[in-house]
């Protein structure tokens, strides 16, 4: 990653204050940092493709959390024209992020993010990578305001079949199942079994190491989630699921139960449980 690059990012992007400043300062720092990423790009200082890829990429986010829907997509359509001569695998880079997928679909754009979304999946078939687990996890993401349409559902739950059929004896398998599963969940309503794919998870809370990968870099989307995020991941979406479907007690139940294995505690789960 291009020191340059990274060392401005780190200076303009929200990072962990996004909630404790006003939100004239918020709105100021994300577009002084679309300016910058966009200059990056322009100025054809920078050349090497995955830095570029990073810029494109965190424009996008930046215009998502602006909720500008119409930058965000004139922006991905630029993204999407600078992956298309690359590997296919690419792709997936584009549809990774349930907020720009929201923000998209807000403002009009639906079917131009599920086009993405699905040019990827076809083209990819042989190709099993942890994009496209992030692909998938993004599309069955579930909006509070937006309604996914059936043929999009079905597209979507036919090809996570397709990626764990695949993925069968592999080592990451049951983390791919059981996250998958929670969230069909939501679409599904069927719930019995959410704490039987969400237990065996309490001994892989270990503490996640991390990487040391920028928001938005292409090998966030490619390398492998150790153990202990893994867990993370699919106890917080247990908990949330059920907190959605109204199953307060078992959410309560899972939650603090998992606190006792040494899950962070999570302020957003703790203020819907009440």
């Amino acid at each position: 990653m291009n020191e340059t690059i990274k060392s401005k990012f780190k200076e303009l992007k929200v990072v962990g204050q996004r909630f404790a400043i006003g939100e004239a300062e918020k709105r100021q720092k994300d577009l002084m940092l679309i300016d910058y990423l966009k200059s990056v790009i322009q100025n054809g200082e920078v050349c090497d493709f995955e830095d570029i890829g990073f810029c494109f990429w965190n424009i996008s986010d930046n215009y998502a959390l602006l909720k500008d829907g119409q930058g965000l997509f004139e922006n991905h359509k630029a993204f999407y024209n600078f992956l298309k001569p690359q590997n296919t695998e690419y792709l997936y880079w584009l549809c990774c992020d349930a907020t720009q997928r929201f923000t998209l679909e807000k403002d009009g754009y639906c079917e131009f993010w599920w086009e993405i979304y699905k040019t990827a999946v076809q083209e990819n078939k042989a190709i099993n990578t942890i994009a496209e687990y992030h692909a998938h996890r993004t599309a069955l993401t579930v909006s509070p305001v937006l309604k996914m349409s059936k043929e999009n559902l079905e597209f979507t739950l036919n090809s996570i079949k397709n990626f764990l059929a695949k993925q069968q004896g592999a080592a990451d398998f049951p983390f791919y199942n059981a996250i998958f599963y929670i969230m069909q969940s939501r679409y599904t309503k069927d719930t019995k079994d959410i704490l039987k794919y969400s237990k065996p998870f309490f001994n892989k809370l270990n503490g996640n190491k991390g990487n040391s990968f920028l928001c938005g870099e292409w090998k966030n989307y490619i390398t492998p989630i150790d153990e202990s995020k893994q867990a993370n991941l699919v106890l917080n979406t247990a908990v949330n699921t059920l907190i959605y479907e109204s199953k307060h007690g078992e959410a309560k139940e899972l939650y603090y139960l998992a606190l006792e294995y040494g899950l962070p505690k999570n302020n957003y789960i703790e203020k819907r449980l009440g």
